[in-house]
């Protein structure tokens, strides 16, 4: 299982449980700090069809994974990961997971909010009254099972940052760089791969793998460097 955080501390903490649970397991699973104290598990396939998709962010928070604490005391989260692990063995398919689903109208709102517009802004622009944009505002929150939406741009930040996003999207030159002897996953541009960095191991079989994303010109969103 690979680890994608922006907590150094997790990351370790993360590195050193997956090892004493199955120093020898493939990296076909992924676990993703949210940002927001949720640890979200799922297949690397799933990963890979949403950052490849033209939704990006939006749809990543329209999907149901299986999520922990991330402040769960160790024998918990021990115990919740060889749970996760037996089962997502089994249903790493794309679609095992549930999506939430918007209407046009709370979907417009989503991403104008993500930009930082105003309640009164989003009134003006779509010309619809203040309370019926707060309306849709507590449906959008409600569905994501989110308390407000300073904690839902608070994991698109995260997100973009995790996975070098523009707007919710990956940039063109992003690929995934896995550390030698851990179990960590970085998404990084290629333009900043500096001369010493070390080695990097295979995400799969084989000393080279591209992963072509489905739209979007083919960008690479996996690969290794020797």
């Amino acid at each position: 299982m690979y680890i994608i955080s922006q907590d150094s501390y997790f990351v370790m903490g993360m590195d050193k449980l997956l090892k004493a649970i199955n120093p020898h397991a493939t990296h076909t699973l992924v676990a993703f700090d949210r940002g927001d104290g949720k640890i979200l598990f799922f297949s690397m396939n799933s990963l890979l069809y949403i950052l490849s998709e033209e939704k990006g962010f939006n749809s990543f928070i329209c999907t149901r994974f299986i999520s922990i604490d991330k402040s769960s005391s160790v024998s918990l989260l021990r115990h919740e990961i060889r749970k996760i692990l037996n089962f997502l063995k089994g249903h790493e398919d794309i679609y095992s997971f549930r999506e939430v689903h918007f209407s046009a109208t709370e979907y417009k709102i989503m991403l104008r909010f993500l930009e930082y517009q105003s309640s009164d802004t989003i009134s003006q622009a779509l010309g619809i009254d203040k309370k019926i944009v707060s309306n849709y505002k507590n449906a959008i929150l409600r569905k994501l099972g989110l308390n407000s939406m300073a904690e839902l741009i608070h994991i698109y930040n995260n997100w973009n940052d995790c996975f070098c996003c523009s707007e919710g999207k990956v940039m063109p030159d992003a690929m995934f760089l896995p550390r030698i002897g851990t179990n960590e996953l970085k998404m990084i541009r290629r333009a900043n791969k500096l001369a010493s960095e070390p080695a990097v191991s295979p995400l799969y079989s084989g000393s080279f793998c591209h992963i072509p994303a489905i739209r979007a010109g083919q960008r690479y969103l996996l690969t290794t460097w020797q």
